[in-house]
This record gives structure tokens, sequence and C-alpha cells, in this order.
């Protein structure tokens, strides 16, 4: 590209002829060059490959996973009765307890976490449906600590809720080492993705976290779980902005 394949072209005209044509005259000297040229070129691919390679020592090999898309949905008839999906949505019912108070959805928890005044954590929580608990908390008063904190909080709704329903937990598995995606306009572009409109996927990203920690737990491998919970509640107390500004 940074020389308009000039070089391929001198080697592809034969000694004697004119390159493209009107072009200075092809000869020895100048396809050693052009060999020259490509066989440096060859080198310094290959030392790149070799540099991502040690760099990048971790990353899994082959081609990337395909994404996953946890997308909203709409089932008139009922939510189908095996578990699919749609179950890794924070709007799905999946009651559990997180710091002793018992939630019926991860929507309900969040929104109820983020109100300051206890009266309008208990509203929120008893709220009729994950619909109307974010309605109910967006006229709420938030909680001064809340944007250093969420990000912690919402990964511990989220592990609280599949250590309760391990067949959720078998769900989540399933999607294997693909990437998550979580798509829709019900939350704020910092939690879903956006594609090019900006969104930030956190939802997706937390879930891929959990992931790893139930794969983690159920492979044995307690220990490297336990540090990333120990880091995220670190994140808690102090009120780090560090998930805000993409850690985690």
């Amino acid at each position: 590209m940074d020389r308009q394949d000039r070089p391929l072209r001198m080697l592809l005209t034969d000694l004697g002829d004119a390159v493209d044509g009107d072009g200075p005259v092809a000869t020895e000297e100048m396809h050693r060059h052009a060999l020259d040229y490509l066989t440096d070129l060859t080198e310094a691919v290959e030392r790149a490959r070799r540099s991502r390679a040690v760099r990048y020592a971790d990353d899994p090999p082959g081609l990337p996973v395909p994404p996953v898309a946890v997308d909203e949905a709409v089932y008139p008839g009922g939510r189908p009765t095996e578990p699919g999906l749609f179950t890794l949505r924070d709007d799905h019912d999946a009651p559990f307890t997180y710091e002793g108070r018992d939630y019926p959805t991860v929507s309900h928890a969040y929104w109820a976490l983020s109100a300051a005044d206890p009266a309008d954590h208990d509203r929120i929580r008893a709220a009729a449906t994950a619909d109307r608990a974010r309605e109910l908390a967006g006229a709420a008063a938030r909680r001064a600590d809340w944007s250093g904190v969420r990000l912690a909080v919402m990964a511990g709704l989220l592990r609280a809720k599949f250590d309760r329903h391990p067949r959720l937990a078998d769900v989540l598995l399933a999607t294997g080492d693909a990437p998550i995606l979580h798509i829709g306009t019900s939350e704020a572009p910092f939690w879903r993705d956006g594609g090019t409109r900006g969104g930030r996927n956190w939802s997706g990203r937390l879930l891929e976290l959990v992931r790893s920690e139930l794969r983690c737990a159920r492979s044995g491998q307690t220990p490297a779980a336990r540090t990333a919970e120990t880091a995220l509640r670190a994140a808690t107390r102090t009120g780090s902005q560090t998930g805000e500004n993409g850690g985690a």
C-alpha cells in the first residue's frame, strides 16, 4: 500500500519491458530491489506477529468467538419454560437474597439500593414489576456515592442471582468464551451495548466476569474468584471510581 503495489508490478514485468507500459524498463537490479523490499516486509510482519504473541500471551488462540446478544424480548403467551438467554437479563424474575434482604429481580435490587431514603428503597423493592421499580427509582433521590459504587453493587447482585439459581448459571456458562452484548433500550447506555452510538455494555461485561468466576468455582479454582470478589468489595467500601473509568 505504501508503494501502491509497484514492487509487485516490477516483478511481473519481463526484463526489457516497460513497467506499466510507459514506466521504466525492467532490469535485473530492479527485480532484485523489489524482491529485497518484499522480503523485508515479510520479515517485519513476522516480527510483529511474534511481538504480539509475547505481549498478549494469555489471549485465547484461534479466531475471535462471535458475540452473544442478550436482547430485550416480549412473550405475550408467557416466557418459555426452559431457561434461555432471556434469563440473563436484569429484569428476569429470579428472586435472591443480597446483604440479608430479598429481591424479586436484579433490577429491583439495583434501583432500590440506589435510593438515598430507606423508605424509597422499600417501595422500589416492593414494586410489581421491574419497569415499575425503575420508574419509582427515577423519581427518588439517589445515594450521593452511587456513581462510584454502582458497578461493584451490580456485580454483587449478579453473583447473588446466579448463586441462588444454578440452572440460570448453566445458561450463562453455556455462552462459553463469547463476548456478551447487552442489547435494548430500557437501560442507560452505560449498561447496554450501543454499537456506533457509544454504549459501554457494562451489563454484558459484568456477565462475562461472573461467568469466569462461576467457571473457576466449578473447576475448584476458588482463590481466583475470591480475589476478583475482594477487589470489587474494596471498590464498594472506598467509593472508588475504578469501575466508572473502565476498570472493574
